[in-house]
């Protein structure tokens, strides 16, 4: 079986430093965590970037900062992992929901904006595939509203720093382009939020200061235990030497995915984007359930990843009529396998396999 994900990992660079670490007598938040830190927002070019021990404690943590609590709403999107949107409800916020673009999924910058009221406190937008959301033209539409990017998909999509949300949230989680085993890190505007964030990780509690006895420290603001810890940071620090590489392949492939699947019928391909990661390659099929089972029966994964939240039960009392967009991209979204783990006939096989596909009368539609 082809796989739609696979775990990348520097084995060797993970192993040496996982000596380190567990030869240490300590494997708590420590170095390896400020070294990842370090590495990964000058990899990115961001000033600020704290690790997390998943991208939905950034999301969690960033609502917080953005004042999403009870009597408040935050506006989402329903294309999403589950995570973006049970934060919003973990924060008790009330969720409203944006529609989406029917082509790329990504959010709807003035259904959203249309969306705002006095109760609003942020709007999330989430880079689907790794397509970034165009912050900059939604912070012209709203004022006094904090913009977080979800760019779990995101890691090494290249936007201007104006263009991307007022707090960026990233997973490390263990299928993305990088991962720590499991992790996230949380981007933010301002020193001021950065050093509230830093010390809200870990219950309000400042680790870096060496009293004796941490909790005699006077602690303003309730925190969470949202801290990384050097064991996974270790495995980020040896898997950022991947990364380079791991982005090319994606990209390449997504860029003959879309040469070699241009004329074949029924498939309605991503629009070309030379700045996204590329973590999903997603195309538009009749019936993504049939096609993930004809798919599945010719040896290629396949699959939409995620499930509109607004269907889910947990969410009942948010539920929406209108986002029209949401039901087009949701109804027909499914993702093939583009990864740095592809080889050459891999990528042949799953053109075939999708080719013979559109040949099914099952396969008709209007793309």
């Amino acid at each position: 079986m082809i796989q739609l994900f696979k775990v990348g990992c520097n084995v060797d660079g993970a192993l040496e430093n996982l000596k380190a670490v567990l030869s240490s007598g300590y494997v708590g938040q420590g170095k390896f965590c400020d070294q990842f830190e370090r590495d990964v927002a000058a990899m990115l070019g961001h000033q600020r970037l704290l690790y997390l021990n998943s991208c939905t404690s950034s999301i969690q943590l960033a609502l917080h900062l953005a004042g999403a609590g009870p009597g408040t709403e935050v506006v989402s999107t329903p294309v999403t992992c589950l995570a973006t949107n049970s934060s919003i409800v973990a924060n008790g916020a009330k969720i409203v929901w944006a529609d989406v673009d029917k082509r790329t999924g990504n959010l709807d910058l003035n259904d959203a904006a249309r969306k705002v009221t006095h109760r609003t406190r942020a709007i999330i937008g989430v880079d689907w595939g790794g397509r970034l959301v165009r912050f900059d033209e939604l912070r012209k539409k709203v004022r006094g509203v904090t913009l977080i990017e979800d760019a779990a998909h995101a890691f090494g999509s290249i936007g201007a720093n104006d263009s991307r949300g007022d707090m960026i949230c990233y997973s490390f989680q263990a299928i993305k382009l990088l991962n720590t085993a499991d992790g996230g890190a949380l981007v933010t505007p301002s020193a001021a939020l950065h050093e509230r964030a830093r010390l809200l990780r870990w219950f309000g509690l400042d680790r870096t200061r060496s009293d004796a006895m941490r909790c005699y420290q006077p602690v303003s603001e309730v925190g969470w235990k949202f801290q990384g810890n050097d064991v996974l940071a270790s495995i980020g620090c040896a898997n950022l030497s991947l990364v380079k590489e791991s982005l090319s392949k994606h990209r390449d492939n997504a860029a003959w995915y879309s040469m070699a699947l241009s004329s074949v019928p029924y498939i309605r391909l991503p629009e070309p984007d030379p700045a996204s990661s590329w973590w999903l390659y997603t195309i538009q099929v009749s019936n993504p359930a049939a096609f993930e089972t004809f798919m599945a029966a010719h040896g290629v994964m396949v699959s939409p990843a995620h499930a509109r939240n607004d269907l889910y039960e947990c969410f009942r009392a948010f539920r929406s009529t209108e986002l029209q967009g949401v039901d087009e991209f949701a109804g027909h979204q499914v993702n093939i396998p583009v990864g740095w783990w592809l080889t050459d006939s891999e990528r042949d096989a799953v053109v075939a396999a999708v080719r013979l596909w559109s040949a099914q009368p099952e396969a008709r539609w209007e793309a």
